[in-house]
C-alpha cells in the first residue's frame, strides 16, 4: 500500500509547483472527434456556411483555453472528411456518404489553415481498420472498401473492420494516409487504439483463412496479429519519413499494455484484447509518440499516479503525452481537482512532455471550472512544442529584429519584422515566439513561459494592452516545423503612445443625422483606440464608450435627437495609455425619442379599439407607429405599421380579446429618425365593453418622483420619473408648477384606464428650483413636491 501514500501525499504540492512553475515546452493538445458528431460537426445536415463557422469557434475557444494542438479525426469508418480520390465523404459531415459538402469545400484543407493561423499544430486523425462501426446505421457508399473489397472485411456482429493480416490491406491504408501527407499541409499522423476489435466484438477465429494464407512463419495466432499491426505502423513511419520527415507519427492505445503492468494494476488490456504491442514501436522507435489512453483517476484498479510513469519508464527517449478523460469530468465521473492533480503529475515527470485531453467539445463546456482552472493557471501562458531531436536539430536562422510601427493597411502600430533566411539544413522559419519584458533582462528570461506573448505564424504581432506599468520591451525568435528555436533578435522598445487628433464631426457641427460618422487621425504608437460620447461636457456620465478599437473611424447610431454631444479618443499600446484628447462637439437634428402615453405600460382590459397617444417628439414632423403581437416586432408578428402620421393619437381596427400586445413610436424630420420609444405592453379586454380586472390598483396614489432632487447635484442628468396609479377609468391630469404657482409643465391630460403609470418629466429648459406636481382623478387632488439642479 506504500505506493499509493507517497503520490497522494506528494499531489497537493505538486499541484502548486505546476500552477507557479509554467513549462516554456509542453505538447497541450485536444481530440476533436467527428465520428457520430461528437465535437464537429454538431449534426450532419449543418450548411457548409455553418461547420466554417462552429470550427473557426470551436479553435478560438481551443486557443484561448491555451491549446496548442489539434488532432483532427479525417476517417471514422473507411471514409474521408476531406476530398479524397480513394474513399467517400463522411456521413457525419453531409448525411450521405459519398456525397459532397455544398456548396463545395475541403473541411481537412481549411481545418488546416484555421488551426494554423492560430500558430496550432494540426495532427490528422486517422482510424485504421474501421469500416462499418454499426452496419445499417446509414448507406455506404458504392465506392466504399465494404463495397469494393468483401474480401477485405471481417463482420463480428453488427461490426466490420478490415483485416489487418491481409497485406494488401496495410497497403491500402498506408496508401490513405500518405495521401493526405502528400496532399496536406499536416503537422502529424495520428492512429487511434481500434487495431483488431474491442469487446464485444472480440475476434476468434473470423481470420482462419488469412492466419493460413499469411501466417509468415509465426505458430501462434496472438503474435501473428501484433505483428500484423507492427507491420503497418512501421510502413507508415518509414512513408511518412520518406516524403515529409518533419511530420510527426503518433499512436493512442489502450492505456493498459498488459495486466500487472505496473504491478497493482488490473483491467482489460491491449495486448492480448485488441493485439495492440505499444512497447514493439517504442523498442523500434517506429512512432514519434505515444498517448495511451489513460483515461482512469489517480487511485484505484486503475491508477493514474501508477500507470503514468510507468509508460514513461518505457518511453525510450521518445515523447508521451498521455490522453486525459476531461469528458469524465463533464459526466460527473470525475472531480474538479481531477484533470488539474494529473497536469502536475505529468508536470512532475521529466519523461513526459504534455497530454492530449478528449474532448474538444467539453473544453467550452467548462465542466466544473476546469476549462478555468487550465486558462487561469496550468495553461496561463502559451507553450512552445516539445523538439524532437531525433528527427531534426538544426535552428532555424534568427528573424530581423522587430520594430515598433504603423502597420502597413492599418490604422495601428505593431511590432513587424524580417522573415528568417533559410537555415544550413534549408529550413525557414515556420512560427515565430515573441518575447515580452518590462526591465532587468538576462538570458535566463527567455527560458520562461511568463515572458512568452505570443506564438504566431506572423512576422507581425499586435502587443496586448498594458495597464500603464511604462515601457516595455520586446524581442522574437524563430521556429521550425518541429519546433527548434533560432537565436532572439535584440530588444526592442514600446513607448506609450501619443495623443489622438479628432477630426469629424468637426468642432461645433450641428444638424446631424442619425447615422454618424466619426473619424479622428492616427496617433503615433498606437495600438488601440477608446472613445467616449457625452451630453455633459465634463464627461460626468458617458451615452457611448467603445474600448480597444484598431481603426480610426466608426458609425454609430442610437443617440438622441436636438441634443449637444461632446466626444473624445485616447489611444493606448502595450506600455499604457495617452491622456484623452480634448473634446469636440456637434448637436444631432433628427427629432427627440417620443414618449408613449396610452395604453399604458403593463395593463390590463384595454378596449378593443383603443386610440394610441403619445406626447409630441421636439424636431419632429411625423411619425412612424407599430402595433405587434411579438416583443421582436418582427414582420409576422406585426398588426400596425404606420409611417407618415403627423398626429400623436392613432385609433386602430378591433384587436383579438384578451390578447397581449406591444407598441412602439419613432418621430421623424427631414434630417432622420429618432430612436423607437420604450415598447409598452398591453392585454386587451375580454368582451367587446371594457370589464374591470382585479390586476388593478384599488387606491388613487401619487408615489415620490424619483431620484429627487435630481439633475447635476447627483449626476442623473435633467430627467426625472412620476409614477401614479388610478383604480378605475377617469380622466387624469397631471401638471407641473413652478414655486410661484405659474404651470411650467402638462403631463397629462386624458381619460386613462385604472392601473399604474409612470411617466419621465425633462426640466432642461427650466431653472434650477423647487417645483410642485399635481395630480388630479375624479376631483380629488394629490400634490408632490421635486427639486431640480443644474
Amino acid at each position: 500500500m506504500k505506493k499509493f501514500l507517497l503520490p497522494f501525499a506528494l499531489i497537493p504540492f505538486l499541484i502548486i509547483i505546476a500552477q507557479n512553475n509554467h513549462p516554456k515546452r509542453e505538447f497541450r493538445a485536444a481530440w476533436i472527434a467527428t465520428v457520430a458528431n461528437l465535437d464537429w460537426p454538431d449534426s450532419p445536415h449543418e450548411s457548409v456556411e455553418d461547420q466554417k463557422a462552429e470550427l473557426v469557434r470551436l479553435l478560438d475557444q481551443l486557443k484561448e483555453a491555451g491549446i496548442n494542438t489539434v488532432i483532427f479525426q479525417v476517417r471514422n469508418e473507411c471514409d474521408a472528411m476531406y476530398d479524397s480520390p480513394y474513399e467517400p465523404w463522411s456521413y457525419w459531415l453531409t448525411g450521405s456518404q459519398g456525397m459532397a459538402p455544398s456548396p463545395y469545400y475541403d473541411p481537412l484543407k481549411f481545418a488546416i489553415k484555421e488551426a494554423h493561423k492560430r500558430g496550432m499544430e494540426f495532427h490528422a486523425w486517422f482510424n485504421p481498420y474501421r469500416a462499418e462501426r454499426r452496419v445499417g446505421s446509414h448507406a455506404m457508399a458504392s465506392n466504399h472498401v465494404t463495397r469494393a473489397h468483401p474480401d477485405w472485411v471481417i463482420q463480428i456482429g453488427d461490426f466490420k473492420f478490415l483485416d489487418p493480416g491481409i497485406p494488401a490491406v496495410r497497403e491500402y491504408v498506408t496508401k490513405i494516409i500518405m495521401d493526405v501527407v502528400t496532399r496536406y499541409d499536416v503537422d502529424g499522423v495520428h492512429f487511434d487504439d481500434y487495431f483488431y476489435p474491442y469487446p464485444p466484438n472480440n475476434i476468434t477465429n473470423q481470420d482462419d483463412d488469412t492466419f493460413a494464407r499469411y501466417s509468415d512463419g509465426y505458430t501462434d495466432r496472438g503474435d501473428w496479429r501484433r505483428h500484423n499491426v507492427n507491420l503497418l505502423v512501421k510502413m507508415v513511419h518509414d512513408s511518412i519519413n520518406a516524403v515529409k520527415p518533419w511530420v510527426k507519427f503518433g499512436i493512442s492505445p489502450f492505456g493498459i499494455w498488459k495486466p500487472s503492468n505496473p504491478p497493482g494494476i488490473s483491467g482489460m488490456n491491449a495486448y492480448s484484447t485488441i493485439y495492440c504491442d505499444a512497447l514493439a514501436w517504442l523498442n523500434a522507435k517506429t512512432v514519434d509518440y505515444l498517448a495511451p489512453q489513460l483515461y482512469w483517476k489517480i487511485g484505484g484498479a486503475q491508477d493514474y499516479s501508477l500507470l503514468m510513469p510507468w509508460w514513461a519508464d518505457h518511453i525510450n527517449g521518445l515523447h508521451l503525452y498521455p490522453g486525459q478523460a476531461l469528458y469524465r469530468v463533464s459526466n460527473g465521473n470525475f472531480t474538479a481537482s481531477e484533470i488539474p492533480r494529473q497536469i502536475a503529475l505529468n508536470r512532475a515527470n521529466d519523461k513526459c512532455e504534455g497530454s492530449i485531453l478528449f474532448r474538444a467539445k467539453n473544453i467550452p463546456e467548462n465542466p466544473r471550472g476546469v476549462t478555468d482552472s487550465l486558462k487561469n493557471n496550468y495553461y496561463k501562458y502559451p507553450a512552445l512544442k516539445p523538439v524532437m531531436s531525433w528527427k531534426d536539430s538544426i535552428p532555424p536562422m534568427a528573424p530581423g529584429d522587430p520594430i515598433f510601427t504603423r502597420l502597413e493597411g492599418s490604422a495601428i502600430a505593431g511590432l513587424q519584422w524580417a522573415n528568417s533566411p533559410k537555415a544550413s539544413d534549408g529550413d525557414s522559419a515556420w512560427q515565430y515566439v515573441v518575447y515580452n519584458f518590462y526591465s532587468n533582462i538576462g538570458p535566463q528570461d527567455f527560458e520562461s513561459a511568463e515572458n512568452i506573448a505570443d506564438v504566431s505564424p506572423m512576422n507581425r504581432f499586435i502587443p496586448k494592452r498594458g495597464n500603464g506599468e511604462g515601457p516595455k520591451y520586446f524581442a522574437v525568435s524563430a521556429l521550425d516545423r518541429l519546433g527548434n528555436e533560432s537565436a532572439f533578435t535584440n530588444l526592442t522598445e514600446i513607448p506609450t503612445p501619443s495623443i489622438p487628433v479628432l477630426a469629424y464631426p468637426y468642432d461645433g457641427a450641428d444638424k446631424l443625422k442619425d447615422t454618424i460618422e466619426i473619424a479622428w487621425r492616427y496617433a503615433s504608437g498606437a495600438s488601440f483606440y477608446d472613445i467616449q460620447i457625452s451630453s455633459d461636457a465634463s464627461f460626468s456620465s458617458v451615452e457611448y464608450e467603445r474600448t480597444n478599437l484598431q481603426d480610426t473611424a466608426l458609425t454609430i447610431t442610437g443617440l438622441d435627437g436636438l441634443t449637444d454631444y461632446y466626444w473624445r479618443v485616447r489611444s493606448a499600446n502595450a506600455a499604457g495609455e495617452s491622456v484623452y484628447s480634448n473634446s469636440f462637439v456637434f448637436t444631432t437634428g433628427f427629432p427627440r425619442t417620443p414618449q408613449c402615453i396610452y395604453p399604458p405600460d403593463l395593463t390590463v382590459n384595454i378596449p378593443l379599439q383603443p386610440t394610441f397617444k403619445w406626447y409630441k417628439a421636439k424636431g419632429a414632423d411625423n411619425y412612424r407607429f407599430q402595433l405587434a403581437k411579438s416583443l421582436l416586432f418582427n414582420e409576422s408578428s406585426l398588426v400596425v405599421d404606420s409611417v407618415g402620421l403627423k398626429d400623436t393619437t392613432l385609433t386602430v381596427a378591433e384587436l383579438e380579446k384578451s390578447k397581449i400586445y406591444f407598441w412602439r413610436v419613432k418621430a421623424i424630420n427631414d434630417v432622420g429618425e429618432s430612436n423607437w420609444s420604450s415598447v409598452f405592453r398591453f392585454k386587451t379586454t375580454a368582451t367587446s365593453g371594457v370589464v374591470a380586472e382585479n390586476l388593478t390598483p384599488d387606491n388613487f396614489r401619487l408615489y415620490p418622483n424619483y431620484p429627487n432632487p435630481f439633475g447635476s447635484v447627483n449626476g442623473s442628468g435633467n430627467t426625472t420619473r412620476i409614477r401614479f396609479s388610478i383604480p378605475a377609468e377617469g380622466l387624469v391630469s397631471l401638471k407641473i408648477y413652478d414655486i410661484l404657482g405659474r404651470k411650467v409643465a402638462e403631463i397629462v391630460n386624458t381619460r386613462l384606464a385604472g392601473g399604474t403609470y409612470t411617466f419621465d418629466f425633462n426640466a432642461e429648459n427650466l431653472n434650477s428650483g423647487i417645483y410642485i406636481y399635481v395630480l388630479n382623478y375624479k376631483g380629488k387632488r394629490l400634490i408632490g413636491k421635486m427639486m431640480f439642479v443644474k
